[in-house]
């Protein structure tokens, strides 16, 4: 009998141990489902917050696409400008005659010869000379660059840090030979 009771021990001690092994499996399965649970749901605010931010960056990468075509189509609208300015200094250059060649490289244009001095002659006294537009009393002979106003005398040149016409920050200025 008594090795019946030791078995019916033995039996008993072997089925509280299994009970005891399968609540521990439980409660370390339970223990990792839920840092596994607590994990997920951390990546998935990340992955929240990522695609926030990647909404954010798309709609700045829109704006600034927008800003750069309208940059470019102020730049286009300048240069077209300025291309209209030096053909009018072109004119200017041509209708006052007799500057060498060597000048007009200065004002920027090429000049194409005159074939006579009579068409040349320009009557000092008819021509109207601008004024300064900084002081408006001395004589404008600089011209601005880079916006290429004629806009200013040479007292002015030496405080001017942008052209008085379109207020342009100004790179350089050039002196303009008018007959």
């Amino acid at each position: 009998m008594e090795k019946f009771s030791n078995s019916l021990m033995a039996e008993e001690l072997r089925r509280t141990l299994a009970e005891r092994r399968k609540k521990h499996y439980k409660a370390l399965i339970g223990a990792v489902e839920e840092l596994l649970v607590r994990k997920l749901r951390e990546k998935e605010a990340e992955i929240e917050r990522a695609t926030r931010r990647h909404n954010e960056l798309v709609a700045r990468e829109s704006q600034l696409r927008a800003q750069a075509e309208a940059w470019q189509g102020r730049a286009k609208a300048q240069e077209a400008a300025a291309a209209s300015l030096q053909a009018q200094l072109q004119q200017a250059v041509n209708k006052c005659g007799g500057v060498s060649a060597e000048e007009g490289l200065v004002l920027g244009a090429g000049i194409s010869g005159v074939d006579d001095a009579e068409s040349a002659y320009v009557d000092p006294e008819r021509m109207k000379r601008p004024s300064c537009k900084a002081c408006r009393k001395m004589e404008a002979t600089l011209v601005m660059l880079p916006c290429r106003h004629l806009s200013i005398c040479p007292g002015c040149d030496r405080t001017a840090l942008a052209c008085p016409l379109c207020l342009t920050l100004r790179s350089s200025s050039v002196e303009a030979i008018l007959c």
